[in-house]
């Protein structure tokens, strides 16, 4: 299989989990929890925001394209919110710890949106938030799949939805990728509180 058609192969998987996991995790899926770091609080976990929505995408700083289109539609919706995006706490989570430090993602993020916040932690730690998300990610090399301790060059792969938590960390939504600003923003609207808090 040459490395192209392992691409292919890998995103039209995706796709179909990805398909899936919409038909069937709003009613299945358990209460979100995580432990990873930021850069200036330090460890975190779903608990550090109390009382906010948590809206959540996964990837990583050197993504060529996926990834800054995906955090451009996180600070998109954030303005777009208005008076209702102050419930709103925006997490983008690092698939690549390998390579992306606290300090380097808080700065890759905060380069789309000053309230944008980044999350990396262990392979480990990584592995249990994408899992909680029932998210995807992997690594590859040569169109082989590799596992760590990873190699010097390597690919990354993962599924690209963005998703919403409640303040009680039950998932309220998922938004595929592509979807854009307006479209999620609309959308959130209605789950979120209005400005008079109701």
């Amino acid at each position: 299989m040459s490395q192209r058609s392992f691409k292919r192969f890998i995103r039209s998987t995706l796709l179909l989990i990805g398909t899936i996991f919409c038909i069937s995790t709003t009613a299945n899926a358990a209460p979100l929890i995580f432990n990873l770091s930021e850069a200036t609080l330090g460890a975190v976990s779903e608990k550090n925001w109390p009382d906010q929505y948590l809206f959540i995408a996964i990837g990583y700083t050197s993504c060529p394209e996926i990834c800054p289109t995906t955090a451009m539609d996180m600070a998109g919706v954030i303005n777009k919110l208005g008076d209702q995006a102050k419930h709103v706490t925006p997490l983008f989570i690092s698939i690549d710890p390998h390579r992306d430090s606290a300090q380097g993602l808080a700065q890759y993020v905060n380069y789309f949106h000053p309230e944008l916040i980044g999350l990396v932690g262990t392979q480990q730690q990584t592995k249990a938030a994408v899992k909680a998300l029932k998210g995807t990610y992997g690594y590859a090399r040569d169109g082989k799949p590799v596992y760590p301790p990873l190699p010097d060059l390597y690919e990354v792969f993962h599924s690209t939805y963005l998703y919403l938590y409640g303040p009680d960390r039950e998932l309220i939504d998922v938004y595929g990728y592509g979807d854009g600003a307006d479209k999620i923003a609309a959308s959130m609207k209605r789950d979120l509180p209005t400005s008079s808090g109701q």
